[in-house]
């Protein structure tokens, strides 16, 4: 790159963050809600990294950490009710709508881990975000009464929310006055989390496919050793 262009991106990216730290500080913890809450219908937003970026601007002094967590774990309950819901509802235009966003493999998927794992399911789906709005929806179509749900998920999202923010804020304060550099070391380190999470939410969905597709096999020769029984019989 140019170093005439150079030394104008790199201001202008210092800058652009710091805009952003001004944003928040009057804004913040709203848009901390409306994006986590969101996240619960379509995992397209961002919900994990508003909580990061806020929590930075709270080690800035613009924000509160406990504000950043508090928010944020409303938001994720909100979210993660709404699927619950829209899964009671029961409309097929719901439903459709709604898995075209986390897709049907996921979605089969999450349903069918509900049915096994319950509510230790709903803690731990926080922190999947493929599979998270399956399960969710799951509990509200028939598996889990609300109450019970909610009490599963609060737990999950303030756990949830309260990683988010400390990885945030302790970029925030390792890198003082130094917002730009607080971000991208806070969204780093959340990708890499984000990373692992994606990779164990396929395993999990793999094993559920393997052992769906073990029981339909044994189904199948169950099937077919009843009738060569009944003929051999008749």
């Amino acid at each position: 790159m140019d170093l005439a262009l150079s030394g104008l991106a790199f201001p202008a990216a210092t800058g652009f963050f710091q805009s952003i730290g001004d944003w928040a500080a009057e804004y913040g913890y709203l848009a901390i809600f409306l994006v986590v809450a969101g996240d619960g219908v379509f995992p397209i937003l961002p919900g994990e990294t508003s909580i990061v970026a806020g929590a930075v601007f709270a080690a800035e002094g613009d924000l509160t950490l406990w504000g950043v967590i508090l928010v944020g774990a409303i938001g994720a309950v909100v979210g993660d009710s709404l699927a619950y819901w829209a899964g009671r509802g029961g409309a097929p235009w719901i439903r459709r709508s709604i898995t075209r966003v986390a897709g049907e493999h996921r979605t089969r998927s999450a349903e069918r881990m509900v049915q096994r794992h319950g509510p230790a399911l709903v803690f731990t789906g926080r922190f999947l975000p493929g599979i998270r709005i399956g399960i969710n929806m799951a509990c509200g179509a028939g598996q889990m009464s609300y109450r019970r749900f909610l009490l599963f998920d609060i737990a999950g999202a303030i756990c949830w929310s309260i990683q988010a923010a400390l990885i945030g804020y302790f970029a925030g304060k390792a890198f003082a006055d130094q917002i730009w550099v607080a971000l991208v070391v806070a969204l780093g380190v959340a990708g890499l989390v984000a990373l692992f999470v994606i990779i164990r939410e396929r395993r999990m969905v793999a094993r559920e496919d393997a052992l769906e597709a073990a029981e339909d096999r044994a189904a199948t020769l169950s099937r077919e050793h009843a009738e060569a029984t009944s003929e051999e019989t008749a």
